[in-house]
C-alpha cells in the first residue's frame, strides 16, 4: 500500500502532511468480552480524532463573523481561510498573505467591538452611581412641591365647575337657535329651487309647445322633458297622460280636449307657483328673526365660554403641575428603588465584557496568531512524532489486521518522506490519493 502526494504534477511524500491527517482506529472484540468493555471499545472506534488545527482554523473563521464588515465580506473571506491558515507560513503565497491580512482587520474589528462594550459598561455604571446621589436630593423636594400642587388643584377644580354649568345653559340655548335658523333657511332654498324648475319647465318647455313645434322629434323631446318635470311635482295622472298627445300636435290640428288639457296645465303650474311664492314670503320673515335669536344666543355662549376658558386655563395649569410633581416624586422613587439592583447589574455587564473580550483574545485572535506565524516542522521531528503517536496507541487494545497495515504505511511514508526532504512541496493545493494494496 502507499499514498501519494501530487504537487502540480511532481511526486513526493511528506510527513508533515500525514500527521495532519486523522488516524482511524477499529477496535477489536474478543470473544466473551464483558458488555461493558464492549461498548466502551464501540465508542472508542466511533470517535474521531480532530486535527487541533482545523479546529483553531474554525474558531477563527467563527469570530470573523462578529466584526462589523458587511455579510458578504466576510463569507468571501472565510471561503479562502482555511486554505491560507492550513499552508505553513513558508509555504504561503502572496495572495493567501493577502487573505489572512484581511482576516486579520475582520478579527481587530471584532475585538473594537468588544473593546467598546467593555467601555460602555464602565460608563454606564459610573451614570448610575451619580443617579443615585441625585435621587436623594430629589426626593425630598419633590413631595413638597406636589402637596401644595395638589392643593391648588382642588380650588381650581371647584371653580371650573361652576362656570361649567353656565357655559352648557348658553351652549343649549345657542345650538337650540341655530338648529331653527338651519331648518328655515333649508326650507327657503327647497322651495326657491322647486319655484326656480317650475318657472323653468313653463319657460323651456310648456310655452314652445303651445306655440307650435314643427320637427316631430323636437315636440316629443319636449313632451318628455315637461311630464318628467311635472310628475315629480305630483300633477294629475291623467293630465300627465294626456300631455304628450295634446301638446304634439300642430296649435292648427288641436281639439276642445287638447285645449282643455293645455289650460289645466298652465293652471296648476300657476297655483304651484303662487303656493311656492307664499312659503318664501313667510321663510324670508322666519329667517330674520332666526337671526336675531342666533346673534343672542352666541353672544352669550362666548360670553360664557371666555369664563369657563380662564377657569379652564387656571384648572389646567394647576393640574399639569401636581401631575409633573407626582411624576417627579414617582420616577425619584422609582430611581432610588432600582438603583441597587441596576447596578448590579450593570457590574454583572461589565464582568461579562471583560471576560468576552480575554476569551475572545485568548482565543480566536490566540489561534490567528498561532496558525499564520506556524512554521513546517522538520522531517526528523515529524518521524518522532509518528513514533510517539505509535507509542500511545500501543496502549489501546489489539489492533486488527488492517490496522496494522495502516501502522506499516505510515512508517514505510515517513522513511521516504525523510529520503525526500529536497522535495518536500507545501500542502497548498494538494490532493490526496490513498490506494489500498
Amino acid at each position: 500500500a502507499h499514498c501519494t502526494h501530487r504537487v502540480r504534477g511532481a511526486r513526493c511524500t511528506s510527513v508533515a502532511f500525514l500527521r495532519a491527517m486523522p488516524s482511524v482506529k477499529r477496535a477489536v472484540v474478543k470473544e466473551g468480552a464483558p458488555k461493558q468493555v464492549v461498548a466502551k471499545q464501540a465508542k472508542r472506534a466511533k470517535k474521531e480524532v480532530v486535527d487541533p488545527a482545523m479546529q483553531r482554523c474554525r474558531e477563527v473563521a467563527s469570530a470573523i463573523h462578529q466584526s462589523d464588515a458587511p455579510a458578504a465580506v466576510v463569507d468571501m473571506v472565510e471561503a479562502m481561510l482555511n486554505d491560507a491558515l492550513l499552508t505553513y507560513k513558508e509555504g504561503r503565497h502572496e495572495f493567501q498573505d493577502n487573505v489572512l491580512d484581511m482576516a486579520a482587520k475582520l478579527l481587530e474589528s471584532a475585538k473594537n467591538l468588544k473593546v467598546a462594550d467593555v467601555e460602555a459598561a464602565k460608563f454606564a455604571i459610573a451614570a448610575g452611581e451619580e443617579t443615585k446621589e441625585a435621587a436623594h436630593v430629589a426626593e425630598a423636594s419633590a413631595k413638597s412641591t406636589l402637596e401644595g400642587a395638589m392643593a391648588a388643584t382642588c380650588d381650581k377644580k371647584r371653580a371650573l365647575a361652576a362656570c361649567a354649568k353656565v357655559f352648557q345653559a348658553a351652549k343649549q340655548t345657542s345650538e337650540q337657535a341655530y338648529m331653527q335658523q338651519a331648518m328655515r333657511e333649508q326650507e327657503l332654498l327647497t322651495a326657491a329651487s322647486k319655484k326656480e324648475r317650475l318657472l323653468g319647465a313653463e319657460r323651456d318647455y310648456l310655452k314652445p309647445l303651445l306655440e307650435g313645434v314643427e320637427a316631430e322629434g323636437k315636440a316629443k323631446e319636449l313632451v318628455e322633458a315637461l311630464t318628467a318635470v311635472l310628475a315629480n311635482f305630483a300633477f294629475d295622472a291623467s293630465i300627465l297622460a294626456a300631455l304628450p298627445n295634446a301638446l304634439a300636435k300642430a296649435p292648427s290640428l288641436r281639439g276642445p280636449f287638447d285645449v282643455m288639457v293645455h289650460e289645466q296645465v298652465d293652471k296648476d303650474l300657476g297655483h304651484r307657483v303662487a303656493t311656492l311664492d307664499s312659503t318664501l314670503s313667510q321663510r324670508v320673515e322666519a329667517t330674520v328673526a332666526d337671526a336675531a335669536a342666533v346673534r343672542e344666543a352666541t353672544e352669550r355662549l362666548d360670553a360664557a365660554s371666555a369664563v369657563q376658558k380662564a377657569s379652564a386655563d387656571a384648572f389646567e395649569a394647576a393640574q399639569q403641575s401636581a401631575a409633573a410633581a407626582k411624576t417627579a416624586w414617582e420616577d425619584v422613587q422609582q430611581t432610588l428603588k432600582a438603583c441597587a439592583p441596576e447596578l448590579r447589574k450593570l457590574a454583572k455587564e461589565h464582568a461579562s465584557a471583560v471576560g468576552i473580550l480575554g476569551s475572545f483574545r485568548r482565543g480566536p485572535l490566540a489561534s490567528f496568531a498561532s496558525l499564520r506565524e506556524r512554521a513546517e516542522p522538520a522531517p526528523a521531528a515529524a518521524k518522532e512524532a509518528l513514533k510517539e503517536e505509535a507509542a500511545a496507541e500501543a496502549d489501546e487494545p489489539a489492533a486488527s489486521e488492517d490496522e496494522v497495515a495502516v501502522e506499516a504505511e505510515a512508517q514505510e511514508l515517513g522513511e521516504d518522506a525523510e529520503m525526500n526532504q529536497a522535495e518536500e512541496p507545501t500542502i497548498h493545493e494538494a490532493t490526496v490519493v490513498a490506494a489500498g494494496a
